[in-house]
């Protein structure tokens, strides 16, 4: 696109040119309209050229608006010469050379000369050695105008001043031609080079044409017209070329001054040489020095001087260049290095002072200011000691000066300001860096990690881990000594009761009842949930008894927390340690056993360990190991106690009973291998076995008796409760009314949302639920509020009571009007003898004890009922009548 421009620009120039040398002819024209033509075109010419500026300086930014408005300006002053010319010709006024119109043609090259300067990016290249290179080309132009005129000059015809002005003409724009050729092949224009070659044209044409017009000045020969005047034409022709090629590129890419071609430096280097060449080839043709016999002789001693003193131009420049590039490269990386440096030293979290040898600030950074607490004092050249005067005499600063005296870097953490910082110090033979930091939060996070590392977070008893440190020490120092296991009574049924906070108030209190009792040398801690231990140096068992005997008091002596009075109580194992021991672990163990003894014993109980314990223990491992296979084997059977319908004195249930008979062991007692089971988590299975087996073997019972089935604190959290029961009801096709599930208060203590979950899906299927052994826990009357029960079994501890005790009347009263008060039947558990059966009778519904039956075998079952089966027998039951 650009080159289909340019050739059209070509053609249309070529045609205004020959148009306008040959118009005289083609037209006819006599003097006078070759003169009006003149007039016209000088006029018309230079407006056309200074409009044209100015459109070109509208569309350009930069220093190429500068330039064409000065382009604009001296073409607006060629019009102001012109046109004073044309008036001093239309008023016949006389003037005499050099007139006024002279100074606007002067002005004009001095604001080409300017533009061209200006033009793209001359003037951003340019240095004083390009300086100094414009002058010399010049001077020489000027000296070489001098020669190429010096023969005219010589026979002028006109006064020494009228000569020198003639004389100025030439040579000044040749100087403007010149140096725009040699920014024209020495700085890159990118696509603005082609414009700025017409606007260099344009000058040498202007400057060929002033050279004629001062030569015939001189002569007194000049005469308007001719080729003097057409070179006129086309130096205005070509500005208006150049203009417009300006508004086609007013935008080109930026050019890199970096990326010159070799010819271009070639080019500027050889601009000294060329110079004095001109001068001595100018010279030599008009034989101003030494006559045409010496042209041979110059040209070539010219063109010798300008290519060595071109190459030694150019040698001289590509050093300097490239020691400037170094030098440039090596401060641009040592300012990039210190920019890199002092960005990382900004932007660490560390604050930073460096000092000298003689303790002066000679670098900080920003986090030193905010850390100094905004310390205007801190300065560069400020002494360190000044800065902070409480710090001269201090640790720390003996470790400064140890630092700088050994050039061994130092650490340490030092409190000061209310702040702790962690400062490390690296010197260097000229003086000290310090780093420091705020570790203030860090260092607070790391005491409570150490302190929780060996302490028990909610009570601040020392933990696990230095009970046993404590423990191992004792043991490698062969010393005597006791542990107290300390379990803390009822605390779960508390806890699951009225909460955990509670129950974290309650140990809060109780590891400070404890260590109320330490000694110098004892230590208590916690091992988790209610478990404690104390830890008596020097004891023996009866300091041991005592100290056991003083926990107990303690920990049963009642609490008030949040307005309530609770009482807890504590079970103890003791283990001594005479100091022959060596394996703490055993010591641990044997207080471990001895507390489960005593739980076993009974709550409240302190118990010293003994071998017999260990035995007991043993034996209880081995049943765990053989209620494993227990119920793979056979081993399990269910007998079944009948209650008994107390206003029909008939059977209406049957609670089956789980019987373990061992093969070498025999009869079980549920009481020993059923806490077994639910330690061991066995009972889940078992109870599903006990579920079934029920549901089967009642199917051969009449179909008004239900039968009863225990469900333990296991199994109802199991989740598979609800799947359990209804997959036992579809495989023996027993009815869901005649099931009946009985649950203790414990099963409801933990997690009660989620577990009155459950009771309302299995009442869902039909069956029935009992609450077994009421009275005994803590919350009964919430749960009864929380679940309507099918019925409330009255736990035979208040039984036994009856009739004699006036508080068990009362009792089982109480729980007689609630199950009427809420529709349940009341169970009377534990009736023995005929006088609590006839009390009993006055309320509850049912009864059940070994005055109306034992359990017995599934195949008595039928016998049991038969007996009680007979309504003529009202109130006796037919066990008694057959005893």
């Amino acid at each position: 696109m650009s080159a289909q421009r340019r050739l059209i620009g070509l053609l249309a120039f070529v045609s205004f040119a020959v148009f306008f040398w040959k118009a005289p002819d083609w037209l006819g024209l006599d003097e006078d309209g070759i003169f009006y033509r003149d007039l016209i075109v000088q006029m018309a010419g230079p407006t056309l050229a200074a409009i044209a500026c100015v459109f070109a300086a509208r569309r350009s930014t930069g220093s190429d608006r500068q330039a064409w408005f000065s382009f604009a300006i001296g073409s607006s002053l060629y019009v102001a010469g012109n046109g004073l010319y044309i008036y001093y010709g239309v008023t016949a006024m006389v003037v005499s050379f050099p007139a006024l119109p002279e100074a606007a043609y002067l002005l004009m090259a001095v604001f080409f000369a300017a533009g061209m300067f200006l033009y793209g990016s001359v003037r951003e290249q340019i240095s004083r050695v390009q300086v100094y290179n414009y002058v010399l080309i010049s001077c020489a132009v000027m000296l070489a105008s001098l020669f190429l005129l010096h023969g005219a000059l010589g026979q002028s015809v006109m006064a020494s001043f009228p000569t020198f002005v003639a004389f100025v003409y030439p040579a000044l724009w040749f100087s403007v031609a010149a140096s725009g050729l040699i920014s024209l092949l020495i700085y890159p224009q990118g696509r603005k080079s082609f414009g700025f070659a017409l606007l260099v044209l344009a000058v040498l044409a202007e400057a060929i044409a002033d050279f004629s017009y001062a030569r015939q000045l001189l002569q007194g020969t000049y005469s308007n017209g001719g080729e003097t005047q057409l070179l006129w034409v086309l130096s205005t022709a070509l500005i208006v070329w150049a203009a417009l090629e300006q508004r086609a590129v007013a935008a080109p890419p930026a050019v890199d001054p970096a990326r010159r071609l070799p010819i271009q430096a070639i080019a500027e280097a050889a601009v000294p040489g060329a110079a004095i060449g001109a001068v001595l080839l100018s010279g030599s043709l008009t034989g101003a020095l030494g006559g045409a016999s010496f042209v041979l002789f110059s040209a070539s001693l010219a063109f010798v001087f300008a290519v060595v003193a071109g190459l030694r131009e150019f040698w001289i420049i590509k050093t300097q260049r490239q020691l400037r590039d170094n030098v440039e490269a090596s401060r641009g990386a040592l300012a990039r290095s210190e920019a890199r440096l002092t960005s990382v030293l900004e932007s660490t979290t560390d604050s930073l002072i460096v000092v000298d040898r003689d303790w002066r600030v000679e670098y900080f950074n920003q986090n030193a200011v905010r850390s100094a607490g905004g310390n205007t004092n801190l300065a560069i050249g400020a002494s360190l000691w000044e800065l902070f005067p409480t710090e001269v005499d201090t640790a720390t600063s003996n470790r400064y000066r140890e630092a700088m005296s050994t050039q061994q870097p130092v650490s340490m953490e030092e409190f000061f300001g209310n702040v702790w910082f962690q400062i490390h110090a690296f010197p260097s033979p000229d003086g000290l860096s310090i780093f420091f930091r705020d570790i203030t939060e860090q260092k607070v996070a790391r005491d409570e990690m150490q302190y929780l590392a060996r302490h028990d977070p909610l009570t601040g008893l020392a933990n696990r881990g230095v009970f046993r440190e404590r423990l191992r020490e004792l043991v490698a120092w062969h010393a005597r000594f006791a542990v107290i296991l300390i379990d803390v009574d009822y605390f779960k049924e508390v806890n699951d009761t009225l909460g955990h906070p509670v129950g974290d108030a309650l140990l809060k209190a109780t590891g400070e009842r404890l260590s109320a009792c330490l000694r110098r040398t004892d230590l208590v801690a916690r091992l988790g949930g209610d478990e404690f231990v104390f830890i008596a140096e020097g004891a023996d068992a009866t300091e041991a008894a005592r100290l056991a005997e003083r926990f107990a008091e303690v920990a049963a002596t009642p609490h008030r927390i949040e307005g309530e009075s609770i009482r807890l109580g504590a079970s103890i194992g003791i283990a001594l340690a005479d100091g022959s021991e060596t394996d703490p672990d055993r010591i641990f163990r044997n207080a471990d056993i001895a507390l489960y003894a005593a739980k076993a014993s009974g709550r409240g109980k302190a118990l010293i360990f003994e071998t017999a314990m260990a035995a007991g223990m043993q034996e209880r491992q081995a049943l765990r190991a053989d209620l494993r296979v227990a119920l793979e084997n056979g081993e399990f059977e269910l007998a079944y106690q009948p209650l008994v319908d107390l206003r029909t004195d008939k059977v209406s249930a049957f609670e089956a009973l789980l019987r373990w008979k061992h093969p070498t062991r025999g009869n079980v007692p549920p009481d020993v291998f059923i806490p077994i089971a639910e330690e061991s988590g066995l009972i889940v299975s078992i109870g599903d076995w006990v579920l079934n087996t029920a549901c089967a073997e009642a199917m051969s019972w009449p179909s008004d008796i239900s039968v009863a089935v225990n469900i333990s604190t296991r199994e109802f959290s199991s989740g598979e409760l609800t799947g359990n029961v209804r997959r036992a009801l579809k495989r023996s096709g027993l009815e869901a009314g005649r099931l009946e599930l009985e649950i203790t208060e414990t099963v409801l203590l933990k997690n009660s949302k989620a577990n009155l979950a459950t009771l309302h899906k299995l009442r869902a299927l039909g069956l029935k639920i009992a609450l077994d052994d009421f009275g005994t826990g803590y919350s009964s009357l919430a749960y009864l509020q929380q679940f309507p029960f099918s019925k409330i079994k009255i736990d035979r501890s208040f039984i036994s009571g009856l009739p004699q005790s006036d508080a068990s009347q009362a009792i089982v009263r109480s729980v007689i009007g609630l199950g009427i008060a809420l529709g349940m039947r009341v169970t009377a558990e534990g009736v023995e003898t005929q006088a609590q059966y006839e009390w009993v009778k006055l309320g509850c519904n049912e009864a059940q004890g070994y005055y109306l039956s034992r359990p017995v075998p599934a195949r008595e079952v039928q016998a049991v009922i038969a007996r009680h089966g007979a309504s003529g027998n009202a109130g006796v039951p037919k066990a008694r009548q057959a005893s």
